[in-house]
């Protein structure tokens, strides 16, 4: 056998093509399909037709113990001794007898399980079994039975359909009886007793016995259906009117007909209690599925080169596949950002050498995937790191401006409070050279920034710390995060005010955004809006500490948080800020 793989991948397709070629030469003309289509076709039929004769017999069977139940129930003592209060006119042991034919409703549902409900429908009023939910706003004169019976003046079957009378809108089929007595005595008129049998348990005693593919369905003598069915295939039939003709004047039988261009077969057989049929249908394709074996059989004498070149070409074609394949399944894993996927094969013809080519390349940009990624993130500390020193600077500027002025002053014992509180802020505001902290730790920061302030500012301002749930606590920000809004509203809000000022910080959560909203407030001189919205801008000559902030939550969160002011001017500025809630706090 030459060996294909040392070739080049256009001479392994030129042989593969030339063996499928020459192979395919020897395929022959094929031998007749319809020998024996005759034959099976009738065995298909005589079998189906003794599955519909004892779907027939089985129902017979059924329905008439049915009606042997019924007749015990008629005869039952306390079901005449209601009849001949009916006929009496005697009303008032209305309850009396619902009571007392509860029990006798009850045993004929055990005695028969497909009974679903049992209506007795009398002048006195209406019985039922009390454990079944009666539909009140429905009586039996009101439905279409009644109109049936009424004209039909016999028993009568009713196809399936909803059950009106009681709630639950079950499918049943209805037998509609009128009371025999034994008794001369009295008569009765206007007395019905409608039994509803399950029509899902009637459908399951003729449809577990068909025969192959065949799908059974029960038709009345009109050629309507007696149970609703999913067959689509069912209802063309019975809407064709082909069935009626079909099935008129027999008692069983079988006959074939085509139905939108294919061919079926139907077999049919009549029951015994009432003029309804079993009826079967089976494509006469399926019939014949069978002869698929026979078939091939035949085949394999007159095209058995034919089949040995196609199992040749099949083996050739995975074989050569076989390495396209793999590369494929590397390349759509690779695809999928599995960088770690590599291609391997023995051989150096020129599909291994490919593989072997894109395995570097995929070496390659691992590597340079690693240095952006490493480079990226050092650029990042470094900006955070260069930020932060910014304002480290700022705050402690003030601050120890504001001590000096205060030793000055020989106010000693509060300069001596506040180098405790600034010993405290910073201990909590450099958070062990961590870059980010709780918002807790951020709070209590600010909190003892502004009671250092107020050892400056005596009776300048007041303030406020609310948030609503404890949960918002424990999300991580930016250390040093408000510090420097409160520093604001001190030195520049309250700068024309000598007492009165107020600054409030609420932390409260914003389901539309899903974010944590952290407002801080104060009654300052304020700005108009234009120059407050103008504070954010990176080019801008104003609000230092405004933008470092922004610029310190874009580094850390990008477009998930953001900072918005309000102001106006002589009422005073609100700052909002946004920043992501993360650990299910909106999951509630």
């Amino acid at each position: 056998m030459i060996n294909l793989r040392s070739k080049s991948l256009r001479n392994q397709l030129k042989y593969a093509f030339l063996c499928v070629t020459v192979l395919a030469v020897l395929v022959t003309g094929g031998l007749s399909y319809y020998i024996s289509a005759g034959v099976l076709e009738n065995k298909a039929m005589r079998l189906t037709q003794d599955s519909v004769d004892k779907s027939a017999q089985i129902l017979d069977e059924k329905l008439n113990k049915l009606m042997l139940v019924m007749m015990t129930f008629m005869i039952n003592q306390s079901f005449k001794d209601m009849l001949e209060s009916v006929s009496a006119g005697d009303y008032g042991d209305y309850y009396k007898y619902l009571n007392s034919l509860d029990n006798v409703f009850s045993q004929a549902r055990i005695a028969e399980p497909l009974i679903q409900s049992i209506y007795v429908s009398t002048p006195m009023g209406d019985f039922y079994p009390l454990s079944v939910n009666r539909n009140h706003n429905m009586t039996f004169q009101q439905t279409p039975m009644y109109q049936r019976v009424e004209k039909e003046k016999k028993n009568i079957w009713v196809e399936g359909h909803e059950d009106t009378l009681f709630t639950g809108k079950q499918r049943v089929i209805s037998l509609i009886l009128q009371p025999i007595t034994d008794s001369t005595v009295f008569a009765v008129h206007d007395v019905y007793v409608i039994v509803n049998i399950r029509e899902s348990g009637l459908q399951r005693l003729f449809a577990s016995s068909h025969q192959g593919d065949s799908t059974q369905f029960l038709v009345n003598g009109d050629g309507q259906l007696v149970t609703a069915h999913s067959n689509k295939l069912v209802h063309e039939v019975v809407d064709s009117g082909q069935l009626r003709e079909m099935i008129v004047g027999g008692n069983s039988g079988y006959a074939s007909e085509k139905l939108d261009g294919r061919d079926y077969f139907f077999n049919y057989a009549a029951m015994g209690l009432n003029d309804w049929k079993i009826v079967s249908i089976q494509s006469k394709a399926s019939v014949l599925e069978d002869l698929s074996y026979v078939k091939w059989m035949m085949l394999v004498i007159a095209v058995g080169c034919f089949l040995v070149a196609t199992l040749i070409s099949s083996f050739l074609i995975r074989y050569l596949l076989k390495p396209l394949q793999g590369l494929q399944k590397v390349m759509k894993r690779v695809e999928s950002n599995d960088l770690t996927a590599r291609f391997e094969m023995e051989t150096g013809e020129e599909l291994a050498q490919i593989g072997q080519r894109f395995n570097r390349m995929l070496e390659q940009i691992v590597s340079l995937i690693g240095e952006v990624k490493h480079a990226e993130q050092s650029k990042r500390t470094a900006e955070m790191k260069a930020l932060s020193a910014q304002m480290d600077p700022h705050f402690l500027y003030n601050t120890l401006n504001t001590i000096y002025w205060k030793l000055k002053l020989n106010q000693v014992k509060e300069s001596q409070h506040m180098v405790v509180s600034l010993s405290r802020l910073f201990q909590i505001g450099l958070n062990k050279g961590q870059e980010f902290t709780t918002l807790d730790k951020d709070l209590q920061h600010v909190e003892q920034y502004l009671e250092l302030q107020k050892y400056c500012y005596e009776n300048l301002f007041e303030y406020e710390i609310k948030v609503s749930d404890p949960s918002f606590r424990e999300i991580e920000v930016p250390r040093v995060l408000l510090q420097p809004l409160v520093e604001n509203s001190i030195l520049h809000g309250f700068e024309s005010m000598e007492s009165g000022g107020r600054i409030c910080i609420e932390v409260d959560k914003d389901p539309e955004l899903e974010s944590c909203l952290i407002t801080v407030r104060d009654n300052g001189k304020g700005m108009t809006q234009e120059v407050a919205e103008a504070l954010t801008l990176k080019n801008s000559e104003q609000g230092y500490a405004v933008r470092n902030l922004v610029s310190r939550l874009q580094l850390y969160y990008g477009n998930t948080a953001k900072l918005a002011i309000e102001s106006e001017l002589g009422v005073g500025l609100t700052v909002c800020i946004w920043i992501p809630c993360k650990g299910g706090i909106f999951d509630e």
